[in-house]
């Protein structure tokens, strides 16, 4: 498959796949690979699938119904007194994992796996905004001050910016949220992410437009990029400087890998050029976006109509947790994340009503 021929049969498509991989037995859960999951619904597990559902459901343009309902109400089922929401069974299985690795990048603030909580719970919560599902008591992991957001931000590893700016990203997603429940004042919220963004454009380099330190990979530098603008995009901050450059850098961008590298070069670009009214580069943006969704059709299965995180294999690690086998087929989660990259490609291509995708900011 190529081009964009078979995008006219993929709404259709992508539900009857979405609806294979509902529990028929456990109301809301969605498995995460087609066949491959090493746990089952008998297990309280994959809080991801049902995020992933409803995001699924979000951009296909699918209304609140029983199968939206049941999905929130399953991850809500995850969701700790201390408002956090996230899978014990991927807390368990990753602890050892992500503790070696804080250890090997000598940044000691994930020892105790705080930053798959923090992550989790964005996403359940970004999920759950959609169809205005939020829990009815939430307690914001949010700083109170200056000083709060600064050493959150320097904990952070900016060696390796596509982790570091997932957190900055959090960050602004939940004051973003304080705002928008009443827990933050408009003022505190506009003190407290300004101060966010002017510490961390500091690290932003004029000749690539990305966030860094030190000498990062191509692949650690346009990822990083796609989880600030995130952020930016949270907390309706749709500005950031050297568009053009991030535009140049894109545009020699080869270095992907799986279904987050497809998506986040395409996001990058896409906010990049609104920033520039769309006048910097705009063929050569389209041409790569045309490419960029021929690659996403190498992940795609006809048969199965469902996409994967790799080419021509579910992922099998979620957030340092083996939960697949790894087989040659579909997931929620590849499926999930180049939906949402053919809603942006669309937008790329100026061809978005006729498709009438629905892309999600949160």
């Amino acid at each position: 498959m190529n081009g964009i021929e078979p995008l006219y049969n993929l709404k259709r498509d992508i539900l009857r796949f979405v609806s294979f991989m509902k529990s028929h037995t456990v109301e809301g859960y969605y498995r995460y690979s087609y066949g491959g999951d090493l746990y089952d619904e008998e297990t309280h597990w994959n809080l991801a699938g049902s995020v992933f559902a409803i995001k699924i459901y979000y951009t296909l343009g699918v209304e609140n119904n029983h199968d939206v309902d049941a999905a929130a109400n399953y991850i809500k089922t995850f969701q700790y007194k201390n408002g956090l929401i996230y899978d014990d069974l991927i807390f368990r299985k990753s602890v050892f994992r992500n503790a070696l690795a804080s250890l090997r990048r000598g940044n000691f603030s994930n020892l105790f796996n705080t930053n798959y909580k923090r992550a989790e719970t964005r996403q359940c919560y970004s999920a759950l905004m959609l169809y205005d599902k939020l829990p009815e008591s939430m307690r914001l992991p949010v700083p109170q001050n200056e000083q709060q957001v600064r050493d959150y931000l320097a904990s952070l590893p900016w060696n390796h910016p596509w982790d570091a700016a997932s957190h900055f990203s959090h960050l602004m997603f939940f004051l973003a949220l304080a705002l928008k429940t009443g827990e933050m004042q408009p003022q505190a919220f506009e003190h407290l992410t300004s101060f966010a963004v002017e510490w961390t454009n500091r690290l932003q380099h004029p000749q690539d437009g990305c966030w860094y330190i030190d000498a990062p990979s191509l692949r650690q530098k346009i990822n990083g990029a796609m989880k600030i603008i995130s952020g930016l995009i949270a907390a309706d901050i749709v500005n950031f400087d050297y568009p053009e450059k991030l535009i140049d850098f894109c545009l020699t961008g080869t270095d992907a890998q799986d279904a987050c590298d497809n998506f986040n070069i395409i996001f990058v670009l896409n906010y990049a050029a609104k920033l520039l009214n769309k006048n910097y580069r705009q063929p050569e943006i389209e041409e790569f976006a045309l490419k960029r969704l021929n690659i996403y059709w190498k992940h795609y299965y006809e048969d199965k109509r469902g996409f994967s995180f790799y080419p021509h294999r579910a992922n099998d690690i979620y957030y340092g947790a083996r939960i697949t086998k790894a087989l040659n087929e579909p997931d929620i989660h590849g499926t999930s994340l180049l939906l949402w990259g053919i809603s942006i490609i669309v937008q790329l291509l100026g061809i978005e009503k006729e498709f009438g995708f629905r892309e999600f900011r949160t």
